[in-house]
This record gives structure tokens, C-alpha cells and sequence, in this order.
């Protein structure tokens, strides 16, 4: 309990000392190959509010909408993304679980059919008159190879490109929108 305490407020210092070290007094705006560095209390020429309002990441008062990266006292906005990193990574990873979870599915009824169907452990000639094959108990479903190997196995492959599309999704929105 006391080592969950103590990492509790180490992170919170490191957290706070992470905020404290970005104060903004200077905010930069890029458009296009321009730059433009302002102050918020200063009046902002046309080419500035322009930039200010073309990119989604400012307020139209000049200040970040989201979060910024500072270097020092120059702070550039970041867009939503960038910013809120955890949820597309979360939704990433429940569809990876998803996507494995349906693999060892697919394994499974994999070889249950294939004992059912394929593998036979005593020949037919070796049994005695009366004795049928051995049976592999299986569910209704198992038994159709399409519905038990052929569903789950699509089912994994489209959970794992959605997952790795949700975790690339951040970067992808940023090359898109140009931000550095």
C-alpha cells in the first residue's frame, strides 16, 4: 500500500513539474511554409487570425483548444489526437483481445473438427461388427466447418487490421492535417 502511495504522488509531482514547465507566453501557428509566433494579449495581424482560424487546434482567441508541446514559453497547439492518445490505443488493444480471442477459436474448432472428420484413430476394417467409429462430441455449430473455422478466422482478421488502423489512427490524423 505504501509503494502505491508513494508512485501515486511521484507521478503526481512529475505531472505537475511537466505543467508547471509549460506556460505559454508565446504561441506559434504554422500555415503552410509561414510561421507566425504571437502573445495573446497583443493585437494579431491579419495573417496571424488567419492562420488562428484555418487550424482546429487554436481557439479563434489565439490560446491551444486542446493541449500544446512547449519549448520554453513557445508553445505550439497540438490537435485532438495528438492530445487524447489513450482511447484510440485502448480501443486498439480491445480489438487486438478480440482478434486473438476469435484465433484461439477458430484453433479449436479447428481441431475438433478435423477429429471429427479427418482424423480417425481406428480403421474401420480393425473394428469388431457391432462397434461404430468413436465420436468426437461436438455443438450443433462445430459442425459446419463454415459457420465453426471459416466465420471466426474473418471475424480475428478484420479485428486485427481495425486494431491496428485504431492505433495508428493519431498519426494518421496528424500527417493528414499537416501538423508537425
Amino acid at each position: 500500500m505504501k509503494t502505491f502511495l508513494w508512485t501515486a504522488i511521484t507521478l503526481t509531482e512529475i505531472l505537475s513539474r511537466a505543467a508547471a514547465q509549460c506556460r505559454c507566453s508565446r504561441y506559434l501557428c504554422r500555415s503552410g511554409e509561414n510561421e507566425y509566433s504571437y502573445t495573446i494579449e497583443e493585437m494579431p495581424s491579419q495573417e496571424i487570425i488567419q492562420c488562428i482560424l484555418s487550424n482546429k487546434a487554436y481557439n479563434p482567441r489565439g490560446d491551444c483548444r486542446y493541449c500544446s508541446s512547449c519549448d520554453g514559453s513557445l508553445c505550439t497547439c497540438q490537435t485532438s489526437g495528438t492530445c487524447e492518445s489513450f482511447l484510440p490505443r485502448a480501443a486498439a488493444v480491445v480489438c487486438f483481445a478480440l482478434g486473438l480471442l476469435l484465433l484461439v477459436i477458430t484453433v479449436r474448432s479447428t481441431w475438433k473438427w478435423a477429429q471429427r472428420t479427418v482424423l480417425v484413430r481406428v480403421r474401420p476394417d480393425e473394428l469388431p461388427e457391432n462397434q461404430v467409429r468413436p465420436e468426437v462430441p461436438m455443438k450443433v455449430w462445430e459442425r459446419n466447418p463454415r459457420v465453426s473455422v471459416l466465420l471466426p478466422c474473418v471475424g480475428a482478421v478484420l479485428f486485427l487490421i481495425v486494431g491496428v488502423v485504431v492505433w495508428a489512427s493519431p498519426d494518421l490524423i496528424n500527417q493528414s492535417q499537416g501538423s508537425p
